[in-house]
Order: C-alpha cells, then structure tokens, then sequence
C-alpha cells in the first residue's frame, strides 16, 4: 500500500525532517526534490539533451524546486527559460539560494532568467516561447493551493494548456499541477475554462502521493505520477498518520487471495446466499450469483421471490435457486425460511434487484436483526434503509454497504455536491456513525474499515464499467471473497472485491475496447486476473496481511 496524505500531513513531514530529530538542511531537500523531477522526467521525454524547455517558478518553495530543476537540466543539455513570478526577496532563504546559483550560471546558451511583470511584451515573448519549446517544467503552486487561481497564474495555466492542446507541447508537473487541491482534488475555476487547472502530462511528486492526485478531477490533471521519496528519512515515510489513508496494490490483494489448498474442497470456500431479486429484475439477482460464482465461492444458493424463481431455475446450473414465499417479492413472512437456511452460510448478500416495496424493507431488517453471518447489502436493499441510521448501528453483526453516489446521499443525507467536496471526510463520517464498512463506488471506489476507519482507495477500472448491473456482480465478489478459504477480515474482502473487479474491467477494456462490455464478462474476466496474480507471486506471501480490520 502507499500512503496517501493531506498538505498538513506534508508540512509535519517536511517540519520533523528538517527541524525534527533528522535535521536535514532545507536547502538540501529541495535539491534533492529539483533532481528528482529531472531525473524522473528524462525518461518520459527521451532524454533533455537538446530541448528548449520553460521553468515557471511561482513564489513558494515550488518555485524553489523549480530553479534547481532548471540547474540540472542545462547540466544535462536542455535550453532553460526560467521565469520567475516573484522578486527574489520574497523566496524562503534555500530558494534563494539556489537561485543565487542559477542567476551564476545565467548566460545566453543554456539558461535565462527572466522576472515576469506581466507587460504586453513579455506575455508576447512567453507566447512565442511556449510554442516553439518542447517541455514546460509547473513549478508555480504546491501543496497548499486550494479556492480558484489568481493572475498572471490564471492567465499562464490558460496559455500552457492551449498550446499544449494544439501541439508537440509536455507538461511536467512539480508535486502538484498548478490549481489542484492537494487533500480533495478539487481544481480552480469548476467549469469556467479560463480559470481552469493546468492539465499535466507528468507528476513527480514528492514523500508521499497526495490525496488529490488520485481522486477525480484532479487525478485528470496529474497525467502520469511517479512518486520520489526525495532522502525523507524511512520512519517519517512510513510512519502511521492520524486519519490514515491508502492506495491499494496489487501484492496487498495478492496477500488476501493466496492459493487454495490442494486438499480443500467445496466446503473450504464459503456457502454463499444470495437473498434478492423481485419479479421484473430476476436480472440482478442472477448477476449476483454469478459474480460470487466467478469468484471462487464453494457453493451458491440463490433464494428469490416465489414468482422470480421460474426465471432464474436453470439459467446457470452451479447455482442452486428456491423461490421464497408466494409473491412477486419479498415480505416479512418470507424472513423465517431464510433465517433457518441462512444458519449455514458463510455469507449473505442482499440488494440487487430487490425493489423498494415496504414489506421488502420489514423483511431485510430482519434478517439483518436476526442473522449471524456478515451480510453485504447493495442496491435496493440500500434505499430501504435510508433513515435507519440508529438501527443498522446497532447490529451486533459485520455489514458491508457498497453505494454508489446516489445511494450514498440518500443514506448520508449529503448532497452528491456535498460528498464531491470531501469524499474522504464524508465516507469516514458515515462508517462512524453507521458502524459499518463502506464500499463508496465511484472513480475511485473508497473503502473505509468498520473498525479502523482507514480509508482505502481502488486503483483499478474504468468508465467502460459505467452500465447498469456492474454493482451486482461486485456484491457477489464481494460476498464470495468474504468467505474464501483462508477467511479474510471484511475490510480485506472489500477492498480485494474492489480491486479484483476493476482490474477484470481493466483485462475487459484491453480485449474488448472501450465500448460495450458487459458485466458478465467482466466477472468471466476475474478468474483469468486471479490466475495472473499467483503467476506473478514466485513466493508465497508470509508477511501478516497489510489490509487489517
């Protein structure tokens, strides 16, 4: 996993590093922070010999960054125009040193500084040299950028994105494109295109990755991130923050899907019910199984309506499916049957398909008042118990809900707006009050532990995902991975259910397209992922999982 901090989780690290017991010398790690966006930008744009390249270097210690970048990359053979938006006494003292070092090396061939005033000319020339460069190195705004830009920046990002729309134009990021926030990923100027983000082709961002490279739309902007620790000291990198947040990997879910044993067998995997469906969307529910189905569950028994049953008897035979009740969806009444079966199961999942009718809704709560196995609710089962904060809360059992914006609103009482704002902070907020572990599907999926409140972001998928019937076979994946042989915890089941079926959407895409890809095919697709992942694991993980409870 990697951590994903806030600006003020930043500013400690910096603040303990410098002034700290480590006591590195400021100027020191701004240098070091300078090489590194050249070294790691060498590679992504073949090399700076030979290129004319613009250095734009704001008021802050980005701005600092930025003068060192400028030094290494005429050391490295690349024409350096470097403007600089400030007077030199407003710089912090390592900025000014390091641009007492490249006013030194200033000369005609290989570097030009030029103090921007924004006169008609220099915006003429500024024009004229963003055209015929080939990089622009953002070193105006850092971490702490937040609201809407202001001039010349405004003016500077609106030229820098025209031109690099219109041509052969690369656009290096320092830390933080210029107008993201660095906590939400909010950028400047909403829809209003003349006082936008810069949108970057390259990231290289410094400690640790920001929360706002990751989360939309700021994660539009950062194009490419690489992450460089910069010398920080090895505690202070992986030390745990007060309200923690990370980035799912790969080797974290290859650590919850480790092998089956050879002498397991269909028992050893979790007997999985699947309660939901309703007379006009047999649909979803048969998605659900399927997606539990694909996800290696030992058996799956599907229990729907009476009057939905004849729908779904047969359509996949490994599923076994009852009808409950005489109706066309579940009531109160139907609860006893499943209680008694739902006894021996591993895991139940309710939701999808389900409807909104309110004898359904005195039926799921008691289930879920009277049931012992760890339940995944999704969909419908979500709008029915909007309101009833005070008695999920109360369960004395686990509970994952996975909802999607909308859903989330109604549960929350936010606005979608609301929650765009501060996804962290208002997914965090809603499983403190709730109780349970939450799976926010978007771009990215949240999950956030029950019992930690560690917030954990998904990586994986893409917008080919974005039809109908893809939550239904997460809410299977989810269940199936819930009861697997080696019993995760169900915050590791979720965010490996998350991971596992971005990545089949991923697999999807590049098979596919873009374009029309079903959610069948995305959980046909998870078996094949899976595979991939023992392949490349070439010894077995012995390490206690990363992702905890």
């Amino acid at each position: 996993m990697q951590k994903l901090n806030t600006a003020a989780q930043m500013r400690q690290m910096d603040y303990t590093a410098m002034h700290g017991k480590y006591g590195i010398q400021p100027a020191v790690l701004m240098e070091n922070a300078g090489h590194a966006v050249a070294e790691r930008a060498d590679e992504y744009i073949h090399g700076w010999a030979g290129k004319d390249v613009v250095v734009v270097c704001g008021k802050g210690n980005n701005g600092g960054d930025g003068f060192v970048i400028a030094r290494h990359i005429a050391a490295a053979g690349a024409r350096a125009y470097v403007y600089i938006l400030g007077q030199a006494e407003e710089y912090s003292d390592e900025s000014q040193q390091h641009l007492s070092t490249l006013q030194a090396m200033e000369d005609d061939e290989s570097c030009l500084l030029t103090y921007f005033g924004g006169t008609e000319r220099e915006w003429r020339v500024l024009r004229q040299r963003l055209q015929s460069c080939q990089v622009v190195v953002d070193a105006m705004l850092g971490t702490g950028f937040h609201g809407n830009l202001r001039e010349p920046v405004s003016s500077i990002v609106g030229l820098i994105n025209e031109i690099a729309a219109a041509g052969a134009l690369t656009v290096i990021a320092v830390d933080v494109p210029t107008g993201v926030n660095s906590d939400t990923g909010a950028v400047s100027g909403s829809d209003e295109e003349e006082n936008g983000p810069l949108f970057a082709d390259m990231t290289v961002t410094f400690g640790a990755l920001k929360r706002g490279l990751v989360l939309y739309p700021g994660r539009t902007c950062a194009g490419h991130v690489e992450l460089d620790a910069i010398g920080m000291p090895a505690p202070l990198l992986v030390q745990p923050e007060e309200k923690p947040a990370y980035l799912l990997q790969e080797s974290d879910i290859a650590e919850v899907l480790v092998p089956r044993s050879p002498d397991s067998h269909k028992g050893s995997h979790g007997t999985i019910g699947i309660v939901t469906g309703c007379s006009d969307m047999a649909g979803a529910a048969l998605m659900a199984a399927h997606g539990a189905v694909r996800s290696g569950a030992g058996k799956v028994f599907l229990r729907v309506p009476a009057q939905t049953a004849p729908y779904c008897i047969g359509r996949q035979p490994e599923i076994m499916v009852r009808g409950v009740g005489q109706g066309e969806y579940f009531t109160e009444a139907d609860a006893v049957s499943v209680l008694d079966e739902c006894a021996a199961w591993s895991v139940i999942a309710m939701g999808p398909g389900m409807g909104r009718h309110e004898e359904t809704k005195a039926f799921v709560k008691a289930i879920l008042a009277h049931g012992e196995c760890p339940v995944v609710l999704d969909a419908d089962a979500l709008n029915l118990l909007a309101g009833e904060k005070d008695f999920v809360s109360s369960l004395d059992r686990q509970v994952i809900m996975t909802p999607h914006l909308a859903e989330f609103s109604r549960l929350s009482g936010l606005s979608v707006a609301e929650i765009q704002e501060d996804p962290f902070a208002a997914a965090v907020q809603f499983v403190k009050e709730w109780r349970v572990t939450l799976v926010l599907k978007g771009a990215p999926t949240l999950v956030v532990s029950a019992k930690t409140g560690n917030v954990y972001v998904n990586p994986t998928g893409n917008a080919g995902m974005a039809c109908g019937g893809m939550g239904d076979i997460l809410t299977g994946m989810i269940a199936a991975i819930s009861a697997r042989e080696s019993r995760p915890d169900i915050c590791s089941a979720a965010c490996a259910g998350v991971y596992l079926h971005g990545a089949a959407g991923d697999a999807c895409r590049r098979q596919i397209g873009s374009y029309g890809f079903t959610p069948m095919e995305v959980a046909d697709a998870v078996p094949g992922v899976i595979r991939r992942m023992e392949e490349e694991m070439a010894v077995p993980l012995l390490q206690a999982p990363m992702i905890l409870d």
